[in-house]
């Protein structure tokens, strides 16, 4: 059975939530894709730097193109 989660994030000092489906509580680098996902529908991304995307993770690409960190995952 699927559980809903909500993940709680910072942008632009507010706080923000983004509710997802997953059976088991997702790990923060799966939240971080599933912010990642959402981010890219939903805002501007900020221009990106000369690094290789390749060599920075996930958290880094949302706190860097997006401004947002993630702060927390709990059940619904």
């Amino acid at each position: 059975a699927m559980t809903r989660w909500v993940i709680t994030y910072n942008k632009d000092n507010n706080t923000s939530t983004l509710e997802i489906e997953s059976p088991n509580k997702p790990t923060m680098e799966q939240a971080v894709r599933h912010t990642l996902k959402m981010a890219r529908q939903r805002y501007e991304e900020q221009e990106p730097s000369e690094v290789d995307e390749d060599l920075r993770g996930p958290a880094v690409l949302l706190a860097e193109r997006f401004g947002i960190t993630i702060t927390g995952i709990t059940q619904a």
